[in-house]
């Protein structure tokens, strides 16, 4: 029996992506877009010192502290994200906060 070879394909999966860019994105009062990197296809993001509240998308995101998406202070999550994303962060209530978030992508 003989296999075929092919150097350029890779196995895709949640687990077998490369860490890019770490980004500490701050979360205030006011949405603040940041756009990802363009080959990011999964991110990671921990909520620190507040609740906060997230929304993704493919152009400028403007989250809204009532009903956009919720991370709790300490919670971590997982999410694929399309190419090209951006992801617009504010706080839940009155206290600032700091969303860590690291990209990954299969190139």
């Amino acid at each position: 029996m003989t296999y075929s070879v092919n150097t350029v394909s890779r196995i895709a999966g949640p687990g077998l992506r490369k860490p890019g860019t770490a980004r500490q994105l701050a979360a205030g009062s006011s949405s603040a877009n940041t756009a990802l990197t363009t080959t990011c296809e999964r991110i990671s993001i921990l909520a620190v010192t507040a609740d906060i509240r997230y929304l993704i998308g493919t152009s400028a995101q403007t989250a809204n502290a009532g009903t956009s998406h919720f991370i709790k202070t300490g919670e971590r999550l997982e999410l694929d994200v399309p190419l090209g994303a951006n992801i617009g962060i504010i706080r839940d209530a009155s206290t600032d906060g700091v969303l860590e978030l690291t990209e990954f992508s299969n190139y």
